[in-house]
């Protein structure tokens, strides 16, 4: 039940209790005394932005409020960002490896993977004072942990939550309009962001009618891996052309390039054919039949 709102609790109490959980798990993994340093950003990062689509959906209530927790939580996360760029260059590679495991491509790999954990560990080393900058991380989020009971939700729950739930899924089908007009980098990752909150919100509501919203939930977590995996091989393309000294020789480059180059176009045409059914209803329609669920929900559990 944690990223879930809860039948029994006021709007305020369930973003508040969500909140707290998601600052409480970013701060077990940085106090953690034997932590993992690339996975207690890993883990940070992903709390963010959790944080992220729970404030989204209730950006009305919020208010002037809104802006400012939005911005910390989003520069904070862009602070941490080159190291765990770093690691999904290899996460890339593995899946890569995976996917094309002809004993041809096996020497070619290898290669790039231990190429790819000498930069990790080149950016690690050149980071001074990570350890320091994690720690004052820290503190940061105790003091937000705490700030966090001083949170107000203003409006009826019906209209805050109705209103995040269409600027997010108004934003995605806008997004995926535009990509299907002029394809680029640019707008899959525009297109990956919109429907990464629009899951955010699905799973913060998935109580509602579990049956419907654990259908759609599953088409979103796959929709979020094809464009996930996209955007992590459109950074990779990025940094064999801005750094093709750290991948070494031509030939293997040559040859890496293509692989990716058939992926992602795998990926690409999954992506949009299941992002075609997923925003195909109307905004306006589709918060208006949420907010009809939520309101039945909150009835029920007067009855």
């Amino acid at each position: 039940m944690g990223y879930q709102f809860k039948q029994q609790e006021s709007l305020v109490q369930g973003v508040r209790r969500i909140a707290r959980e998601q600052m409480s798990q970013a701060l077990l993994a940085l106090q953690n005394p034997e932590r993992n340093q690339h996975q207690a950003i890993h883990e940070v990062r992903k709390q963010f932005k959790k944080l992220r689509g729970l404030i989204r959906l209730v950006r009305s209530g919020l208010g002037d409020e809104y802006s400012q927790i939005n911005l910390w939580y989003r520069d904070a996360g862009r602070r941490l960002s080159r190291v765990r760029d770093a690691e999904s260059m290899l996460e890339s590679l593995g899946k890569l490896r995976e996917r094309f495991s002809d004993s041809a491509h096996a020497e070619m790999f290898s290669e790039f993977e231990s190429r790819l954990l000498a930069r990790k560990q080149r950016i690690v080393e050149e980071w001074i004072d990570l350890d320091a900058d994690l720690k004052k991380l820290s503190g940061q989020l105790e003091e937000g942990h705490r700030k966090i009971e001083n949170w107000k939700i203003k409006g009826p729950a019906g209209k805050v939550i109705s209103h995040g739930l269409q600027k997010t899924y108004q934003r995605g089908a806008k997004a995926l309009k535009d990509l299907r007009r002029c394809p680029s980098d640019e707008l899959f990752h525009e297109c990956r962001k919109r429907s990464k909150y629009h899951l955010y919100h699905m799973r913060l509501l998935g109580d509602l009618w579990k049956p419907i919203l654990a259908a759609r939930i599953a088409e979103l977590d796959q929709l979020n891996d094809f464009l996930g995996d996209d955007h992590d091989l459109a950074v990779m393309m990025q940094l064999i052309q801005s750094e093709p000294e750290t991948l070494g020789s031509s030939a293997g480059i040559d040859r890496l390039l293509t692989i990716i180059g058939q992926q992602r176009q795998e990926l690409k045409s999954a992506g949009l054919k299941l992002a075609d059914r997923i925003f195909a209803e109307e905004p306006q329609a589709f918060a208006r039949r949420m907010k009809a669920y939520w309101s039945l929900w909150r009835d029920q559990n007067s009855q």
